[in-house]
């Protein structure tokens, strides 16, 4: 392969990962997880795809560089996904145990 072709899988990857940023902020769940099997299929032939110094390259750099910053941005969007997650099951479990307890201490009979 040419580096122009090792080139355009990193775009394509470049890509793949900003499209999974979008829809992981549209929380649109089902889409990211398709474009991040996607993104797997696309690594795993960057990895057999000989890379002719185009990542050392400027363009190379910058575009690796680019990916980085949105992976960052991912990972973080997940981390505050999971922390609201975990904080909206800490109330509903909360809320959950205080009507089943107040339920439970009232008198029914009027």
């Amino acid at each position: 392969m040419t580096e122009k072709a090792v080139q355009t899988l990193w775009q394509d990857y470049h890509f793949l990962t900003k499209e999974m940023l979008k829809f992981l902020t549209k929380q649109d769940m089902e889409l990211f997880y398709h474009l991040m099997n996607q993104r797997e299929r696309l690594q795993t032939l960057i990895e057999k795809t000989p890379d002719d110094g185009f990542k050392v390259s400027p363009a190379g750099r910058n575009l690796l560089r680019e990916i980085r910053q949105d992976s960052q941005a991912i990972i973080d969007t997940m981390q505050i996904r999971m922390g609201s997650s975990k904080r909206q099951h800490q109330v509903s479990k909360a809320y959950g145990a205080a009507s089943t307890t107040a339920v439970s201490q009232m008198n029914l009979k009027r």
